[in-house]
């Protein structure tokens, strides 16, 4: 009989903890809801909540890890330079249907002429893995070598721009997957 009870007391321990962190995350906490990966790259849709506001939560897309060495940061101490941008997000809104809807944007900017520039607002990640302040990302369509277009992200760095690629397919792959995660998880979704 004891046991039954305390089953059930941590049953509904958990299930109150699991329904406040819904409600509520945690700021500065990065959640992953659909990812996608290339031989060249690994793109991701991620949900972000700021530390400095409570209205500050959004779907964020990855456009992958920075390996260029643009824009490069000296350690006076050791004299060694770094890249100090690790990852390029561009801002998708604050809820699902909000990013499913910029995912349609980004998917019918391929239909525009070659060298079409659209201004898309971002944000980067340095080695704290914390978002830093909004930026304005260019973004244009570019030819692909081998045929076809692909989008060119210019993200200013310093004095220069770091620039990361992103083909149509990559866009399509993550948004059936956070279509999925949508319905699987409804009320993560706001």
């Amino acid at each position: 009989m004891r046991k039954k009870i305390l089953l059930m007391a941590a049953v509904a321990i958990m299930t109150t903890m699991s329904t406040m962190a819904q409600i509520k995350l945690p700021a500065g906490l990065r959640m992953e809801v659909a990812e996608a990966e290339t031989d060249n790259s690994e793109y991701s849709i991620f949900t972000y909540k700021d530390t400095d506001s409570d209205d500050s939560f959004g779907y964020y897309l990855s456009l992958g890890r920075v390996t260029q060495l643009l824009g490069l940061v000296r350690d006076d101490i050791t004299d060694i330079s770094f890249d100090d941008i690790r990852e390029i997000c561009i801002c998708l809104g604050s809820t699902a249907d909000e990013a499913l809807a910029s995912l349609d944007n980004i998917i019918a900017l391929y239909d525009n002429d070659v060298e079409t520039t659209t201004e898309l607002q971002g944000r980067s990640t340095t080695g704290s893995e914390r978002l830093g302040d909004a930026t304005s990302v260019s973004c244009i369509v570019k030819k692909k070598p081998l045929g076809g277009k692909r989008l060119q992200f210019l993200i200013p760095c310093g004095k220069r721009n770091i620039h990361v690629y992103l083909n149509k397919s990559v866009v399509k792959e993550l948004k059936q997957e956070l279509k999925i995660d949508k319905r699987l998880h409804p009320k993560q979704h706001r």
